[in-house]
């Protein structure tokens, strides 16, 4: 039998393990400045060197305006981030009035299911599209080889190839659960003009485009381990205007990817842990 001092010991040893490096006292009290972020890295065409494994550094389906990490349910609190919405200033999705209404429903529909098209598409092992995939909590890994940027998920076997060829876009009667991605560089910025998406919904709360979006997407190193993504909904048949969203992700360890299982139904913990379904009216 492991002795109780022994067990506190091996508590301790966690809780430090865990917890990392302890932060420097006196910042900003005479500590020496951090160092300049480290300088972007480029491949031999001179073009950024995107390559990596990446993750959202606020992660979660949820919500796009008050798009909350997992640390904040563990621990209880009711702290509200910033929305992902950068454009329209408020931070809300600009729905025309009908739209509004279905987003509404959509959200009560999938705390209360009836029907098999109430639960979201994550639940159901579908892929959840562009943006979706950028803002949830597996990471994701970027292959950069001549002429294409490859995009690889740990879930849901999701991919993209990303052809820089200049290519035309596939038929507008085509749609597909990942879009079809055309790449160009503007400077050091990968833009992804995206078309043929299948409409789908954007979170758990039942916010959505239709098959008619158009999705413009942005790739930009701030530094050589932080990446900004930025993607701009184009759907004149839900939305009043354009709006844009906001995600920041930072670089992982070149981890191996495993495949991930899903079976239809399987319990999300995104869910469970950011939300509870509210009583149901009577």
């Amino acid at each position: 039998m492991i002795s109780r001092h022994r067990t506190w010991a091996i508590g301790i040893a966690v809780l430090v393990w865990t917890a990392g490096p302890a932060p420097a006292q006196g910042r900003g009290q005479g500590a020496a400045p951090a160092g300049p972020p480290p300088p972007i890295e480029r491949l031999p065409d001179g073009k950024p060197n995107l390559q990596g494994v990446w993750a959202a550094v606020l992660p979660g389906s949820l919500s796009l305006t008050n798009p909350v990490n997992q640390a904040d349910s563990f621990e209880g609190t009711a702290r509200r981030v910033p929305s992902r919405i950068i454009d329209p200033p408020d931070g809300l999705v600009p729905y025309q009035p009908w739209a509004a209404a279905r987003q509404k429903q959509q959200a009560f529909d999938h705390d209360w299911p009836t029907r098999p098209e109430h639960i979201d598409t994550q639940h159901r092992c579908l892929l959840s599209g562009v943006p979706r995939l950028y803002t949830i909590v597996p990471p994701f890994k970027i292959v950069q080889t001549p002429g294409q940027v490859v995009f690889t998920w740990e879930q849901y076997h999701a991919y993209r190839v990303i052809p820089l060829d200049g290519r035309p876009h596939v038929p507008s009667s085509v749609t597909l659960w990942m879009g079809d991605g055309r790449g160009r560089w503007e400077g050091d910025t990968l833009v992804v003009d995206t078309t043929s998406v299948r409409g789908a919904r954007l979170t758990y709360l039942g916010d959505f485009y239709s098959d008619n979006v158009h999705v413009l997407e942005r790739f930009r190193l701030a530094d050589r381990d932080n990446l900004v993504y930025e993607a701009t909904m184009i759907d004149p048949t839900v939305f009043t205007r354009p709006w844009t969203i906001r995600v920041a992700h930072r670089r992982r360890p070149p981890d191996e990817f495993w495949e991930s299982a899903c079976y239809e139904g399987m319990v999300n913990p995104e869910e469970f842990l950011l939300k509870k379904a509210p009583p149901r009216p009577q």
